[in-house]
């Protein structure tokens, strides 16, 4: 009778955990597609009064929501050319990974500075950005940036 006993325990203790595990899961995963759900809609723009032969370029970010930004960080694009592009806020000087841009409330702009140099053939630059909405809520999203060259007419 003991051992039935024991046997009956242990099956009911492998049940509990099993299902303390999957509502876990399942919590964990509801955080999870929350905070995929309100992903920051960020659109990028090149200023357009910048020229051919600028070395630096301006680009815009507005926060098309859902929420505001308490931080805004724009990493330097990681090129196969092996050169380095730094980023600048508009104002500040040029870091050598990241420049801080935020805070940035909904519907608003910020801006960055890109380093290119003067050359004429440049790579396709893709920026990464951590978003935070509170001291919770992070966000890495990856942007490529409009080219600073136009493409050449023959």
């Amino acid at each position: 009778m003991a051992v039935a006993a024991l046997v009956v325990s242990i099956i009911a203790i492998v049940v509990a955990a099993t299902s303390a595990v999957s509502a876990w899961r399942s919590a964990r995963s509801a955080v999870a597609a929350d905070l995929r759900a309100r992903e920051p809609e960020l659109v990028l723009a090149m200023d357009p009064n910048m020229g051919e032969r600028d070395n630096a370029v301006l680009y815009t970010i507005r926060n098309d929501g859902p929420q505001d930004l308490h931080s805004v960080v724009v990493h330097r694009p990681q090129t196969d050319d092996g050169v380095e592009y730094p980023v600048a806020p508009v104002g500040g000087s040029y870091g050598p990974h990241f420049a801080e841009v935020g805070p940035l409330p909904m519907a608003e702009l910020t801006a960055f500075m890109l380093a290119v140099g003067v050359g004429s053939d440049l790579p396709d630059f893709c920026v990464r950005i951590v978003c935070k909405a509170d001291r919770r809520d992070k966000w890495t999203l990856v942007r490529k940036l409009d080219s600073p060259r136009a493409p050449m007419l023959y």
